[in-house]
């Protein structure tokens, strides 16, 4: 075969690129791309880190809500616990403000649903002791107080005379009595001699001044201790 046939048989040739001369030599061939700039890169990176922040803050709301829910149904369940109507869930829930979520997120959902109940208790006037609550619920003294420490609820005069009304009730004392319990309570307020004790206790202390002023001797300090469900010992330091 002579070299024109082989010619003719030979298979065509890819096209070779053309490549801009231009210059030193050095531009870019027409078939890549152009190169990225420091600003693509920078606006690139800035894209990623926007989507990164989006995704971490609708996983933040996504856990706040699961959370919230699950306080809330831990509520539900203590208040049947407890024998407690719906006002004083509403007002527990009323609590559970993200500022507080946020400065007691380590503890547990059934504490802080039980310190929330507590604080409605308190905010309702209602004349139920933490001691009663402790003795049903599956939580220390210790971890509701850090928890109530946090939720800030004023001390209620209503709260006191609730108390003064179920125990001289609970102790069969007539209104006579309850009506110098009242005078005590308004001589104590006057003079700023109500602190931190709890209001069981207050109302317990002002049950034995009361009858001290009516019989000769009082009533004993353990029947009022154990009737305003607090111990003798806190009786006593705040007479």
């Amino acid at each position: 075969m002579n070299s024109a046939s082989r010619r003719q048989n030979r298979p065509p040739r890819p096209p070779v690129p053309k490549f801009r001369m231009t210059g030193a030599g050095t531009d870019t061939p027409d078939f890549l791309p152009p190169p990225r700039s420091e600003d693509s890169s920078f606006a690139l990176s800035q894209d990623n880190t926007s989507v990164e922040s989006e995704v971490s803050t609708d996983n933040d709301q996504y856990f706040s809500k699961k959370r919230l829910q699950s306080i809330i149904e831990q509520i539900s369940h203590y208040a049947v616990v407890l024998d407690l109507n719906n006002e004083v869930q509403k007002c527990a829930i009323h609590f559970l403000q993200p500022e507080l979520l946020e400065q007691i997120k380590q503890k547990k959902y059934n504490a802080i649903a039980i310190a929330a109940l507590i604080s409605a208790i308190k905010q309702l006037s209602l004349p139920i002791t933490l001691k009663e609550i402790l003795a049903k619920v599956p939580v220390s003294e210790k971890q509701i107080k850090k928890i109530l420490f946090q939720i800030k609820v004023e001390k209620s005069q209503d709260t006191i005379q609730n108390f003064l009304k179920s125990i001289t009730k609970q102790m069969k004392l007539n209104e006579k009595f309850y009506s110098i319990c009242e005078i005590v309570l308004k001589g104590l307020e006057k003079y700023q001699l109500i602190g931190g004790e709890h209001e069981n206790v207050v109302a317990g202390t002002i049950i034995k001044i009361a009858s001290d002023m009516l019989f000769s001797g009082g009533i004993v300090p353990q029947i009022i201790a154990d009737e305003s469900k607090c111990s003798l010992h806190s009786i006593r330091i705040t007479q």
